[in-house]
């Protein structure tokens, strides 16, 4: 399994978008399905061009998961997670705490004073990651259907994960 990190130009520019978009739709069909609603593809283009930061691991030439972020359009001093996705196999593996513990590293370097998200209500294995993670879930005022997650920098160093992420460490070296 390998890790590469990625804009978003980069990944327009290389082609990878595409794999991306049919990632995404194939991983999100079940929740949008669930939840009423279509893939948002043209959302999601418009939101590759935003230039986000990719943490993408790949299975050989398949892709096996990803983490996107950027700064928040709504409060630059937040960091918005844009997507956390892993193909179905790759569920309930060791490789959430990959993705995490290099989304962690990457972010620890910049000034900023918290996280932010949106998911899905339906979403009820999302909802529960970003619990167990520390984020605090609140109605989202721009649509029932989703939640606004948000979490503090502290994050970082007191999340309930950060002893896993320390032993998955350990371990791993």
């Amino acid at each position: 399994m390998e890790l590469q990190i990625l804009t978003g130009r980069e990944v327009l520019d290389t082609g990878l978008a595409e794999r991306l978009l049919e990632f995404d739709r194939r991983n999100m069909q079940p929740v949008l399905a669930a939840a009423g609603l279509e893939f948002p593809e043209a959302k999601r283009r418009k939101g590759l061009q935003s230039n986000p930061t990719f943490i993408i691991a790949f299975d050989g030439q398949a892709i096996a998961g990803y983490v996107e972020y950027l700064r928040s359009w709504r409060d630059p001093n937040y960091i918005y997670v844009g997507a956390l996705q892993l193909a179905e196999q790759y569920r309930h593996t060791r490789l959430i705490l990959r993705l995490l513990d290099q989304f962690r590293t990457l972010v620890a370097a910049e000034d900023f004073v918290g996280f932010e998200t949106n998911v899905q209500k339906v979403n009820v294995r999302a909802v529960k990651l970003y619990r167990k993670i520390g984020f605090k879930l609140e109605p989202n005022p721009h649509n029932d259907a989703s939640w606004t997650a948000r979490a503090g920098r502290e994050l970082l160093t007191d999340s309930p994960i950060i002893p896993l992420l320390e032993r998955w460490r350990k371990a791993a070296s």
